[in-house]
């Protein structure tokens, strides 16, 4: 039976009818106060269609996943929350845009972007109006330590590129190493690149070529191949996403069958497999998760990925379900978006899929990295 206070307390009788309108119309409004609570928007924004679809589509499920299981357990406060997408199409005209239509829709934050040059793109934007980004694999350098509306789920590209570089070199025994940087996503493989050159150079080895191509512009693989080969390399490492990884990797291996090679974690997806084939064995992969962590409250995840998704959740899809839960608390401390960024800084620590998420006064996340390589046609763990 349909029940509102404002209608429980109406009572019939003689009125005059002044009064009788008036209460006509605080009836009337009484209704509309009674109706269901608007849900509360989230933002989305990342690349789901071009070349680098894979890492958006998977950061665009980990974050449906992370909003679909809150609203099971009741949402936040009784209201539900409701995701909005939009395609930043790798392009930093597109994702202002899209940023500009967030923002017409009212969304509290934004869980996004999934590139790093389209981070550095469109933060200023956000900041100015206070309108807040969780990046889940937005890792350039060149947002770490700034006071702005920038969060993010992983660590940054120092980080990551004087570790890997140290695994090469210490636990690979690699000495020399040819880099392919994709200056697509320049704000990443450039600030990943400059911190393995210089970390592998101070180890005592050797990047021997930087070869830069843009992969938008229908680059020559076999030509990338070629050039980085000049100097035989011991390892060809290729800062890329999947489909550039694995094409530099099959025109690689035509040339010089047995060159071993490597890719950063955007590379590390299962598109990699899937297009590299026969190209990609061997290839060691950093990863920003352990695939096979076996923790329950991994496995839960893992099967509720593959059960709503028909498909494997990779890094991508790992880091937006924890940056989706990030802004999902702080969200139960503050539904006002400009009291967000400082209520998640508040926290600090998060309760991540695999572990803590730790977050700096800056926003910036500590994560331990991984390291694996493809045997057999899958991705296999270094002991």
């Amino acid at each position: 039976m349909f029940s509102c206070p404002f209608f429980n307390g109406f009572r019939s009788g003689p009125l005059r009818l002044a009064t009788v309108v008036l209460s006509a119309a605080l009836f009337v409004i009484g209704l509309a106060g009674c109706g269901p609570t608007p849900p509360l928007k989230i933002g989305f924004i990342g690349g789901l269609s071009g070349k680098f679809s894979d890492l958006g589509t998977a950061n665009r499920n980990g974050a449906l996943l992370a909003v679909e299981a809150a609203n099971d357990a009741g949402g936040i406060g009784g209201r539900k929350l409701l995701l909005i997408e939009q395609d930043d199409q790798q392009n930093n005209a597109q994702a202002l845009l899209a940023m500009d239509e967030l923002k017409r829709q009212a969304v509290v934050a934004v869980v996004g972007p999934s590139t790093s040059s389209i981070a550095v793109a469109i933060t200023p934007m956000a900041t100015e109006n206070r309108l807040l980004l969780i990046a889940p694999t937005a890792i350039t350098s060149k947002l770490s330590g700034k006071d702005d509306y920038f969060l993010r789920s992983v660590g940054d590209a120092a980080f990551y590129g004087r570790t890997t570089a140290q695994f090469h070199y210490s636990r690979q025994g690699l000495r020399t190493v040819a880099l392919a940087l994709d200056m697509a996503n320049a704000d990443y493989t450039e600030s990943w690149g400059e911190h393995y050159g210089a970390e592998f150079t101070r180890l005592g080895g050797k990047v021997v070529r930087m070869e830069r191509f843009k992969s938008t512009d229908n680059p020559d693989h076999a030509a990338i191949a070629k050039s980085l080969l000049v100097d035989k390399p011991q390892l060809i490492l290729t800062v890329a996403s999947s489909v550039d990884c694995a094409l530099i990797a099959q025109r690689a291996s035509v040339l010089s069958p047995g060159v071993r090679m490597a890719g950063s974690a955007w590379a590390s997806t299962e598109r990699l497999i899937e297009l590299g084939g026969a190209a990609v064995e061997g290839m060691l992969v950093e990863q920003y998760f352990d695939r096979f962590d076996p923790a329950p409250k991994f496995q839960s995840f893992l099967q509720a990925y593959r059960n709503r998704f028909k498909a494997e959740p990779g890094f991508g899809a790992v880091l937006a379900f924890d940056a989706a839960n990030m802004l999902i608390a702080g969200l139960k401390q503050s539904q006002r978006p400009d009291e967000l960024k400082s209520a998640i800084l508040a926290l600090g620590k998060f309760d991540g899929v695999q572990g803590p998420v730790l977050l700096d006064a800056m926003g910036d996340a500590s994560r331990a990295v991984h390291f694996g390589v493809v045997r057999n046609g899958a991705f296999a763990k270094i002991d």
